[in-house]
């Protein structure tokens, strides 16, 4: 980003603003902001940030569009690799390729078009409606031909019921049932959430952050509104930008913010401290 430095302080001159006014509006330090505009770009955390804080101070005093500001943003452009010439087959490869090709066609299946695929399932349907019409038909058959056992069976129900009145089995107070208990989420791993609250209703809150998952690194910028979800199996690192707009939820467990706005925050969690184990 050589040459962002001489456009940025000028045009904040020009405006008349200040390094203060700035910080105070973008929610970065104001020595990063000198260390931008003097092009001291080892004095910032590293690139990521350098990217993230020159992105939001050219967007408040609103020259990103700018060409001279494109044309140094503008990420440089690797050369296209040149082409593997592949190699050209020998005459004896393309003396047996043909022979090859006709051997296995003498064994490929022909495969069913989907006329026969559709009569296979009609034909299947129909058999299983068969099966359940003939076993109704049985059931009724059977009623039919016993009418006097179905009476008697009736009957037989009707005077265990009376039965059971008369001893006063119907009467007997029931206990209540036990209400289940609530179910608890059991947790085996690390199952984390970090969200961008709005915080500042005239900006729009940011921060940079460092992921370590079981020891994989990743590095991101999140918005506002913007909501990250992670699982780990043994462990969680985070290194935050800006602790003060990112909320953090681990296991079901809402633990807020983890620090102040513009405050940098490194917080390790351990699978151990957070792990539930079913009752």
């Amino acid at each position: 980003m050589q040459g962002i430095g001489e456009i940025l302080k000028k045009t904040r001159e020009e405006q008349g603003i200040s390094l203060d006014e700035v910080a105070e509006a973008t929610k970065i330090r104001s020595k990063y902001l000198r260390a931008l505009e003097e092009e001291q770009f080892d004095a910032l955390p590293g690139d990521v940030y350098a990217k993230g804080f020159a992105t939001a101070y050219l967007k408040y005093l609103g020259i990103k569009d700018r060409p001279d500001v494109l044309e140094v943003m503008k990420p440089k452009v690797k050369e296209p690799e040149k082409p593997v010439q592949e190699e050209p087959e020998t005459p004896y490869k393309l003396a047996v390729t043909p022979k090859r090709k006709q051997k296995a066609e003498r064994f490929e299946e022909t495969p069913l078009n989907k006329n026969a695929k559709l009569i296979i399932i009609l034909s299947l349907a129909a058999i299983l409606l068969l099966f359940a019409v003939q076993g109704i038909y049985s059931k009724q058959m059977a009623a039919l031909e016993n009418p006097d056992e179905q009476i008697q069976q009736q009957v037989e129900e009707q005077q265990d019921e009376q039965q059971d009145e008369q001893n006063g089995e119907a009467d007997v107070p029931q206990e209540p049932a036990t209400p289940p208990e609530p179910e608890v989420p059991v947790y085996d791993s690390l199952e984390m959430r970090l969200e961008i609250l709005n915080v500042n209703p005239n900006a729009k809150d940011q921060c940079w952050m460092q992921i370590t998952v079981d020891g994989k690194v990743t590095e991101t910028t999140m918005s506002e509104g913007q909501i990250q979800d992670i699982k780990a199996a043994q462990s969680v690192q985070l290194n935050l930008g800006n602790a003060g707009v990112v909320k953090v939820t681990v296991n079901g467990q809402d633990l807020g913010t983890l620090g102040n706005q513009g405050q940098v925050v490194k917080k390790s969690f351990l699978l151990e401290d957070y792990v539930t184990v079913a009752q």
